[in-house]
């Protein structure tokens, strides 16, 4: 999960959201029932982020919606079931653990042989996991940094290969890195095409997805071009700018992109976007897109906010899918738990053609 990166300021924080209107007299309504399974994968790119496997709904999406992606933390042994049920969804695993003393110490390609043997015996434990990531976002906040990490991904991209697995390289968080400094990012980019990985980053906003979105307008992120007719913005969208700028100009466009977490985390009141402001993820907004009409409740409006950003990962070919923050929450994620959402996401998702 990424810490929140604000473009904007003003206000300040609310710390509990409004309760959402009283429902009212008219009698309940039966609860719908899960669509029918497609024959192949779903046409949605929106798949799950499961911190852990610990609710039934997981899988009932699965069996139903046959997503295109879905990924996992630590709790990976089910994606096997997933597989099962699914052949063709691509999964994402994780184990959590990374030391980044290793940059100020460490050779890059030493300490990438070392994080990989550390965790061989669980990564062929695990077959059901298609490619796997390695540390989580790691912030490089200068050239030398972003080096030494180009040069730890890319080996540990190949080195993955040699043993009969395949890596997701990058898992920058929201807003990182600046556009300059990408450029020192790419040998693992190049890598990960050669030794058959991916590339993959997080994406947040608030109070939706479509906010700071532009078309042909400059100073997005400093140095960025100008990507004709395209949205793109400093949170959501962002990936357009790495495969505009850097990688379709030296042909790697067909290089694999999952952005491995996407969501709603609160952001600082007021700003161009007329943020609530919130501390809270996704449930901190329900009230907001309630009054805003954007959905009926909450969990329906969530759905709403999300079919756009899907509408714009299904025009890039290059981009598998999008993992939603986060289904199986635990400790400080409850608030960004998707459960609510799931039912109204299988149904959107059996819609989508």
């Amino acid at each position: 999960m990424a810490y929140f990166l604000p473009f904007f300021s003003g206000g300040s924080l609310a710390t509990e959201a409004p309760p959402l209107p009283a429902a009212n007299s008219s009698p309940p309504t039966a609860t719908p029932a899960w669509p029918e399974p497609p024959a192949g994968l779903s046409s949605s790119k929106l798949g799950l982020h499961v911190v852990r496997n610990s609710d039934p709904d997981i899988m009932e999406f699965v069996r139903h919606v046959h997503p295109r992606v879905i990924k996992a933390v630590d709790d990976v042994g089910w994606l096997a079931d997933v597989k099962a049920i699914s052949p063709q969804t691509i999964t994402l695993g994780r184990l959590s653990g990374q030391e980044e003393s290793w940059v100020d110490t460490s050779d890059p390609v030493g300490a990438a042989q070392a994080y990989v043997l550390a965790n061989l015996e669980r990564y062929r434990l695990n077959p059901g996991v298609d490619y796997w990531e390695g540390w989580n976002e790691f912030v490089p906040q200068n050239a030398t940094r972003m080096s030494w990490y180009a040069q730890f991904e890319a080996t540990r991209a190949c080195l993955m290969q040699s043993y009969g697995l395949r890596a997701a390289v990058g898992s920058f968080s929201t807003g990182v890195p600046e556009y300059a400094l990408m450029e020192f990012f790419l040998p693992a980019l190049e890598a990960a095409r050669r030794c058959g990985g991916i590339f993959t980053l997080h994406e947040y906003n608030s109070p939706d997805l479509q906010c700071g979105v532009s078309v042909n307008a400059p100073h997005i992120i400093p140095d960025a071009p100008v990507i004709p007719n395209l949205p793109v913005g400093y949170h959501t969208l962002r990936y357009r700018f790495w495969y505009a700028g850097y990688l379709q100009p030296r042909g790697w466009q067909d290089l694999p992109l999952v952005i491995s977490e996407v969501g709603i985390a609160g952001g600082p009141a007021g700003g161009p976007c007329n943020d609530p402001g919130s501390t809270r993820g996704w449930r901190g907004y329900q009230y907001w897109w309630v009054a805003h009409n954007i959905g009926a409740d909450g969990p329906q409006a969530y759905v709403n906010v999300l079919a756009w950003y899907d509408a714009e990962l299904r025009r890039d070919p290059y981009v598998l899918g999008a993992t939603i923050f986060t289904a199986g929450a635990i400790s400080d994620w409850e608030d960004f738990d998707i459960h609510p959402l799931l039912l109204p996401l299988a149904i959107y998702a059996a819609q989508t053609q």
